[in-house]
């Protein structure tokens, strides 16, 4: 018995809040299926709100990036700017009692007009903007669609609008001083056909709303996806310049190497210097008179020990100017890359069918050109310290060439020491100077001739390392060139 009247209880509490007049739109009384058209119109206002709550948050200074979530992020708070009032009306149209028929629906109808004005042209600058930025139409005509199927539903609300505030006309009219208007006057001129429209109205409204939404928020994600790729791709070139930093250095490190090699080769081979060869019997020649005519001409026979040091200069240059062949990888790197970077990201800021698709495919081929040019560059300086690598046995053999016209000097001028006669001993002295003084002019013609050799070579080398890693910059534009060109063509056409 107790449940029972608690029930009864309970009953009676729920019908007295059921039947408890309230406000319905602008007029005081009870209309079936106000409730509900509140509860669509808070659901509409949710929607409209998310318009305006995406975002990229960039941070590569990439001005087509951030332009594009400028304008982006525009159109969504335009959105909410305009629309949310209407979706704030519907709900307050549910529950108003103000009798202001004319001034509540008017309201409705100014929020509507405007939300129609906004999609259909209010907009057009931001669109232009959007399309001349991306350099596609993708994202045009998306919002083309979203705002075309808005815009029909925008007619329909209007129209359910209009009709219901006719209706509540004719009951406000009819009930004439009577307040609250009693049920059976709501029911016989506001038929349930009409609040059913008009909440069908509202919900279709809300079912178009996400399509703007989904081209903002996806628009703005594709952004920050390119964002993150530029990001990397710079990191990437950073870590490349240092790699191509690493290995000049280590080039000119076994430049220095090579020197030591040529230098050793020439001044080991050379022979011993002239001053040692005739140290032993020094005092003895000094005291020939005759010996005044070949002094000068063995003195000439010892310029190859000292010129080899002419090797330094021209290595050390060759060192020292390496730097000097590309002097902003960087910016190289860039060029070449440039308009690949572009179309790639393009075709991700693109929003189109196959934009992912060809984003994941091509982001990552311009993202390898930078390491495939790291590659190519130390190709070109082994290919050049291998070639370096032939140069000293060269001069090695040239220097050994030279050691043949010292070799015999001990001996011979030993012959003319032994030689009693002193008369006999200088004639002997004046007679071989002339064939000391030809060997001299030999020997400092093959002296130039080996620092000619690695003075040209070197020159060359250089020459030709600068063209390797100029050529090799260029196979990375055009390489690059064929990303972008299908890139592009495969936005139109997706995969092959």
């Amino acid at each position: 018995m107790r449940a029972f009247c608690f029930a009864l209880t309970i009953l009676c509490a729920v019908q007295s809040i059921l039947a408890y007049p309230r406000p319905d739109f602008a007029i005081n009384g009870i209309v079936s299926g106000s409730a509900t058209v509140k509860t669509a119109a808070i659901d509409l206002g949710v929607d409209i709100a998310d318009a305006g709550k995406g975002t990229a948050n960039l941070t590569s200074g990439y001005t087509v990036l951030s332009n594009l979530n400028t304008s982006l992020q525009f159109i969504g708070d335009e959105i909410v700017r305009v629309a949310a009032p209407l979706a704030t009306q519907l709900t307050n149209l549910s529950t108003d009692n103000t009798n202001q028929i004319e001034t509540v629906y008017a309201a409705i109808n100014a929020s509507i007009i405007q939300f129609d004005a906004l999609i259909s042209g209010g907009l057009n600058s931001t669109i232009a903007n959007i399309n001349n930025t991306a350099g596609t139409g993708y994202i045009v005509k998306q919002f083309a669609d979203a705002f075309r199927n808005t815009k029909l539903t925008l007619a329909e609300l209007i129209k359910a609008v209009d009709q219901l505030k006719s209706d509540v006309g004719k009951a406000r009219k009819a009930a004439g001083s009577t307040n609250p208007i009693p049920s059976a006057i709501i029911r016989t001129y506001i038929p349930a056909k009409t609040v059913n429209n008009v909440i069908t109205a509202i919900r279709n409204l809300r079912a178009r709303v996400p399509l703007i939404t989904y081209v903002i928020d996806s628009s703005l994600d594709n952004l920050h996806l390119v964002d993150l790729f530029i990001i990397a791709l710079k990191d990437e070139v950073v870590r490349s310049v240092g790699l191509y930093q690493t290995s000049y250095l280590a080039f000119q490190a076994n430049l220095v190497v090579e020197l030591d090699n040529a230098y050793t080769q020439f001044v080991t081979h050379v022979g011993p210097t002239v001053s040692s060869i005739i140290a032993p019997i020094k005092n003895d020649l000094n005291k020939i008179v005759n010996f005044g005519f070949l002094s000068p001409v063995i003195d000439r026979l010892g310029t190859a020990n000292y010129s080899a040091n002419a090797f330094n200069t021209t290595f050390n240059n060759y060192k020292q100017n390496v730097p000097s062949l590309i002097t902003n990888l960087t910016t190289s790197l860039s060029s070449s890359l440039c308009n690949s970077l572009q179309t790639v990201s393009k075709v991700q800021i693109a929003n189109a069918g196959y934009s992912d698709f060809c984003f994941s495919k091509y982001s990552p081929r311009v993202f390898s050109q930078v390491q495939l040019t790291i590659d190519a560059f130390d190709v070109c300086f082994e290919k050049e310290l291998a070639r370096l690598m032939n140069l000293s046995p060269v001069v090695q053999r040239i220097a050994t060439q030279i050691s043949y016209n010292t070799a015999d000097l001990l001996s011979n001028l030993n012959v003319c020491l032994a030689i009693v006669n002193p008369t006999a001993e200088g004639a002997c002295f004046t007679t071989i100077a002339p064939y000391y003084a030809v060997l001299a002019t030999k020997v400092r013609a093959h002296t130039t001739t080996a620092i000619n050799l690695v003075d040209s070579e070197t020159k060359a080398s250089y020459n030709r390392l600068g063209a390797c890693l100029y050529s090799s910059l260029s196979v990375t534009t055009a390489s690059a060139t064929d990303i972008s060109n299908e890139a592009a063509s495969c936005l139109d056409v997706g995969p092959q």
